[in-house]
């Protein structure tokens, strides 16, 4: 059964549904509350400032314009001095325990204002234009003048919240959301268990503008995200996921907007515990901190055939875990916000085991691909082995001004742990490509064994470099045309 439903208008239909005509302002909670189980509700081009919650198997279907939003729009204003100062008070929202980067509370602030739909920078006091703050009473302080503009400030901290497995959604736009760190604004919420909901399918929404992150489907199975923009989310675009979860066809971009701490929990994705995650087709860019993040006895997950490129830290981190595939992915100009020992890589293996990484193309990141092996306090941790570094194409320009120290092309690197080098550990890296630009004052090295090199003749007769050659111009040139704009030139570095 169909159900055409929203904005004062629901009928049944058993054919397709005939063009929504009502007018906008019935609530969406109450539709979904007078839909039965199993059915799909069309749900009217209209804005839904409420919190959704879905208690019951499910398809919301928001046709073209749909909007869930956190936000209310603030209409009284008064002149003081050099502010304008909010009629309303803003609610307290709840936090989570959260970290943020050096300098900065703002990750702790999860206050939002908008003006004409652009967001503001919440500062502690004295806003300038573009920005504003709260006064004692938690009103808004802007340094902007609201006449004739729409200002819109967050008031709830949530769009979905799940109450029950086999639910869809579909085709809406949603932002604005108060969430603390490490929740979703849209999320399987857990049962009293402990575990998510099961059978989500996210699909064909924009969802942006969350504080902490934009969406968080985990820890149940049958969970998809499907074909989403995700963006300027606060903290991070996906946080966590489920057993066999599906993550394909997104575009993950611009998140960590409020300065939450990159090498705690931040930047396009993170999960942690993940088991037969496969993450696909997906596109991450301009992320603060970390493209794609896997952590913490993550097992069995496959993350192939990415685009990745202009993340501030590393693209793709498979850390402290077990049995990943890393393949087919394209990674260009990362890791240069953190370009210091290998914290600057494309792809990095950190404390895993039974790491497949092939067939990727790399340029013009700060690091290529590195395999980290050091002191973690558990010897399961400790010990990697089985990890295969081949047939990757990697190249490298000249640093950028300000980089000092060495730069990795592929370096297998232990500190504090032994065994990684052992003939019996199954650590080897075959047939990788080069192109490198080197310069003499900050060369691009090679790593095995405790030892660098700087000549890719000496690395080759290391188990970890076998069958490493550089590639011919030709080669290169036509590899280079699998990426996009760097420096404003496609497949050419500034840098290069």
């Amino acid at each position: 059964m169909v159900l055409v439903g929203g904005c004062g208008v629901f009928k049944k239909h058993s054919s397709t549904p005939r063009p929504h005509t009502g007018a906008c302002g019935r609530s969406l909670q109450a539709e979904i509350e007078r839909t039965p189980p199993g059915a799909t509700l069309l749900v009217a081009p209209c804005v839904y400032r409420e919190q959704i919650v879905v208690d019951k198997p499910l398809t919301l279907k928001g046709r073209p314009g749909a909007e869930i939003t956190g936000t209310d729009v603030w209409r009284r204003w008064r002149k003081m001095g050099r502010y304008w100062v909010s009629e309303r008070s803003v609610p307290r929202f709840p936090q989570t325990a959260v970290r943020c980067m050096p300098g900065t509370r703002r990750c702790l602030w999860p206050e939002q204002v908008f003006i004409d739909g652009r967001p503001l920078r919440q500062v502690a006091e004295n806003p300038h234009p573009g920005q504003f703050a709260l006064d004692p009473g938690r009103r808004v302080l802007l340094g902007d003048d609201p006449d004739g503009h729409r200002v819109e400030v967050t008031v709830r901290r949530y769009w979905v919240l799940g109450k029950a497995s086999g639910v869809t959604i579909e085709g809406f736009i949603m932002r604005g959301a108060a969430n603390g760190g490490r929740t979703g604004a849209l999320m399987n919420r857990m049962t009293p268990g402990g575990k998510g909901y099961a059978d989500w399918t996210v699909k064909d929404n924009k969802l942006s503008d969350a504080h902490g992150a934009v969406i968080s489907l985990s820890k149940a199975p049958g969970l998809k995200i499907l074909d989403n923009d995700i963006y300027r989310g606060g903290q991070m675009g996906i946080l966590n996921t489920g057993r066999g979860e599906l993550i394909k066809g997104n575009t993950v971009h611009d998140n960590n907007t409020e300065g939450f701490d990159t090498g705690w929990e931040a930047g396009g994705m993170k999960t942690s515990h993940a088991s037969e995650v496969i993450l696909t087709s997906n596109t991450f860019y301009r992320n603060e901190g970390s493209a794609v993040w896997f952590d913490i006895d993550s097992t069995h997950n496959t993350i192939s055939g990415n685009r990745i490129y202009d993340n501030t830290g590393f693209g793709i981190h498979y850390e402290i875990s077990s049995h990943g595939e890393i393949s087919g992915n394209v990674l260009w100009n990362n890791g240069w916000g953190t370009p210091r020992w290998v914290l600057g890589s494309a792809i990095a293996s950190s404390n895993s085991s039974v790491v497949d990484i092939h067939g990727n193309m790399l340029a013009w990141n700060a690091d290529g691909i590195s395999v980290i092996g050091v002191d973690r306090g558990r010897q399961t941790w400790n010990d990697v082995h089985d990890v295969r570094v081949r047939r990757n194409v990697i190249v490298m320009g000249r640093p950028r001004r300000g980089v000092v120290g060495d730069r990795f092309a592929l370096a297998w690197l232990q500190g504090d742990v032994r065994g990684m080098f052992s003939p019996g550990s199954g650590n080897r890296g075959e047939d990788n490509m080069f192109w490198l630009a080197n310069s003499g004052e900050h060369p691009t090295l090679f790593g095995w064994g405790g030892k660098r090199y700087g000549r890719l003749s000496e690395f080759a007769r290391t188990p970890g470099g076998l069958g490493s050659r550089y590639l011919t111009p030709a080669e290169k040139n036509s590899a280079l045309k699998k990426i996009g704009p760097v420096g404003g030139k496609t497949g050419r570095s500034t840098h290069s």
